[in-house]
């Protein structure tokens, strides 16, 4: 399946975000008043670049913080029509925008979190209420994230975020190339899972400074791993009692190292899978945050994935640079891996998907290169992030002479190459360099685990039948 099969035909949008207003000191919501319909267009805006990339408007009154802002929207397909999403053609209806994610919220390029009153469905991804806009502004290639996600989509995960690049306005300012995503959540056409039936989503953020006002964070009861919980939002003490139970089990399963154990609690495919992209991306944010697990029916179901701007040798770690080590093998996977059971079905497991990683820069039995092909439906928006909006990395890349340079700092990625086309191009190597790695790699494991009698095959047919047939709690 190739990089545009999974979107249906383009469709619309304009966004128009409206001042929120506060009267003693608390959020006084209106309907769309005089005041408020006046910063609205009364014709569509003026569209500079009728190509076929889509277009999000928006415009404000007011600063757009980490709390919600009233917003209406329009979104423009890629030639001359639009269509109204949220609100309504009246404008009586409205959505909302906020700032959203840890360092990228320092960057002067923001990434946004918005919603609707009703579901919308943006390109075919599925209709849900919440959205993402990221702006990927630590990486000069704006691809990594999407590259990824779209990878995680062929394999074992009941959910990877679906995603498109768009050109964005604030204010009729070009804010250049965003990248609007499925959020991670559970909902019918996200992660098919229900806190009401004893489901849990959670992250593992290691680090310390991650403490986001809005979450609750605590300890797992064997490993300590620092996790906070992001289905249910706001866990009853039931709730928690419940979730801390399971974990237990599930910890207490891995301790042993024993397959007959892990077995019945840790699902086999998600959780290979996930490392192997950890492994391979070599990602810097392995240990800070943004990795995602569930618990559904009991089982330690890994994924969604999330967060690769800083991987695939973007990054001033030079362990995390490198294409020659191995560094994931930590958290869980630390403790499992040295089951020799599990290693030799991990490896063998990555010779099963190596096409998949060998597609993302050359053309294969899979089709087309994945990176080409976002290239080529994408690549004059990439340029037009630098050219038109002015955003240059670490005064580096180059921009249009009479555009004034909007400046973006590298606080975790290298300085990057002077080009986008460069930086492009040292993906690809760095992408090259590690599946020849990791591939050589896994075949010479394969060999010296030879003697382990089981396969990947059998080992997944003995879990198949455990879930099956037997109910863990």
């Amino acid at each position: 399946m190739t990089f545009f099969n999974h979107h249906p035909s383009f469709f619309a949008v304009v966004a128009t975000i409206v001042l929120a207003l506060f009267s003693n000191g608390c959020d006084v919501i209106h309907s769309a008043s005089t005041q408020e319909k006046s910063i609205i267009p009364d014709h569509p805006p003026n569209r500079p670049n009728l190509e076929r990339i889509p277009e999000l408007f928006i415009y404000t009154n007011s600063k757009i913080t980490s709390n919600y802002t009233k917003a209406y929207f329009y979104f423009f397909d890629s030639k001359k029509h639009f269509s109204y999403f949220s609100p309504t053609e009246n404008f009586e209806d409205f959505g909302y925008i906020k700032n959203r994610g840890n360092s990228t919220a320092m960057s002067s390029k923001k990434p946004y979190n918005i919603k609707f009153e009703e579901k919308q469905n943006f390109f075919g991804m599925g209709k849900a209420k919440k959205w993402v806009l990221l702006s990927n502004p630590f990486d000069p290639t704006l691809i990594r994230n999407k590259l990824i996600y779209d990878l995680a989509s062929n394999l074992s995960f009941v959910f990877s975020p679906k995603s498109y690049f768009i050109d964005v306005w604030l204010n009729n300012i070009f804010m250049g190339n965003y990248q609007i995503s499925e959020k991670i959540e559970f909902q019918g056409s996200r992660i098919p899972y229900d806190i009401d039936k004893g489901d849990f989503l959670f992250e593992l953020i290691e680090s310390e400074v991650r403490n986001d006002t809005n979450d609750v964070y605590f300890r797992t009861p064997i490993d300590s791993f620092r996790i906070t919980l992001k289905e249910p939002e706001n866990p009853t003490p039931e709730q928690t009692n419940d979730f801390l139970k399971k974990i237990k089990s599930i910890e207490k399963s891995i301790a042993t190292k024993k397959f007959t154990e892990y077995v019945r609690y840790v699902d086999l495919k998600s959780i290979i899978d996930y490392y192997w992209i950890e492994e391979f991306v070599n990602d810097s944010d392995l240990h800070t945050g943004s990795v995602f697990f569930s618990i559904h029916n009991g089982i330690l179901i890994s994924g969604p994935v999330w967060d690769f701007d800083l991987s695939l040798g973007n990054t001033v770690s030079a362990t995390k640079a490198s294409t020659n080590n191995f560094t994931a093998k930590k958290l869980w996977w630390e403790k499992i891996f040295q089951d020799s059971i599990f290693q030799k079905i991990a490896y063998e497991r990555y010779l099963q998907i190596e096409p998949y990683f060998d597609n993302l820069v050359n053309d294969n039995k899979l089709g087309t290169n994945k990176i080409d092909s976002i290239l080529d439906f994408f690549h004059d928006s990439f340029h037009r992030n630098f050219s038109d909006s002015g955003w240059a990395y670490c005064d580096t890349l180059e921009i249009n002479d009479n555009q004034e340079r909007r400046q973006l700092s590298c606080p975790y990625n290298p300085i990057p190459l002077p080009t986008f086309d460069e930086n492009i191009h040292f993906l690809k190597e760095w992408i090259i360099k590690r599946n020849q790695y990791l591939k050589q790699t896994a075949s010479r494991k394969l060999d010296e685990l030879n003697h382990i009698d089981i396969t990947l095959e059998r080992a997944l047919v003995i879990q198949d039948s455990i879930f099956r047939n037997k109910s863990i709690f």
